[in-house]
Parts: structure tokens; sequence; C-alpha cells
């Protein structure tokens, strides 16, 4: 039976009301920000399970991001992604402006890619999974 347990901590907000969460925030299990008003996180950011940024924001992401499981980064306005990012579950692009890979991706599950402009996959992508482009991009 999995349980989990709702921790609650006090985010500041700047002054046009979007999140500022804190350099080196560690969390061991998922952190789910879709749909907020953030629009960079944190240096340092660590999430042990699953981070869903769907819907934000969010243009870039820290270079010394650590993501345990599953990236959720469907119709963000996100345009790359930082050099040797390791996801350990999926990877969700879909419709996003992204138009390239780095080189060194690593994807421990499978690779949405859905709606972008990417034409060509890198030679040094690692996908422990399956890569699914559906549908070609507008």
């Amino acid at each position: 039976m999995t349980r989990f347990v709702k921790v609650t901590i006090n985010v500041p907000l700047d002054d046009s009301g979007k999140l500022l969460l804190p350099e080196n925030l560690n969390v061991g299990g998922s952190l789910d920000l879709r749909g907020t008003a953030i629009t960079a996180l944190p240096d340092n950011l660590r999430v042990g399970g699953s981070l869903d940024l769907s819907g934000t924001a969010i243009t870039a992401l820290p270079d010394n991001l650590s993501v345990g499981g599953d990236l959720y980064l469907n119709d963000t306005a996100i345009t790359a992604l930082p050099d040797n990012l390791r996801v350990g579950g999926s990877l969700y692009l879909n419709d996003t402006a992204i138009t390239a890979l780095p080189e060194n991706l690593n994807v421990g599950g499978n690779f949405y890619l859905s709606g972008t402009a990417i034409k060509t996959i890198p030679q040094g992508l690692k996908v422990g999974g399956e890569i699914y482009r559906l549908k070609a991009s507008a």
C-alpha cells in the first residue's frame, strides 16, 4: 500500500506573485508545480521523485538539476535543455518550443517529443525506454 505525506512549507512570492523557491532545495519525493506562475528554478535543485512543470512559463532549467523520476515539461515555453541532463524516469517534452537536444542527455524511461520541432536525435542520447513522436509539429 502506497502512502503519501503532505508537507507544507512557506514559499515566498516576488512582487509579481511568482514563486521563489530556495536555493539548494532537496525534495525527497515529487514536486508538482504545473500551472503555477513559476518562471525559474533554483540552482542545485534535487527532486528524488517526479518534477511536473507542465503549463508553466519556465523557459530554461538550471544546469545542475537532478530529477530521479519523471520530468514533465509539456506545454511550457522551454527552449533548451541543459547539457548532461539526467532524468531517472521518463521525459515529456510534448508541445514545447525545443528545437534541439543536448548531446549527453540521459533519460532512464521513455522520451516523448510530440509537437516539437526536433528534427535530429544526437548520437550521445541515452534512453532506457522508447522514443515517441506521435504527431508532427505545427
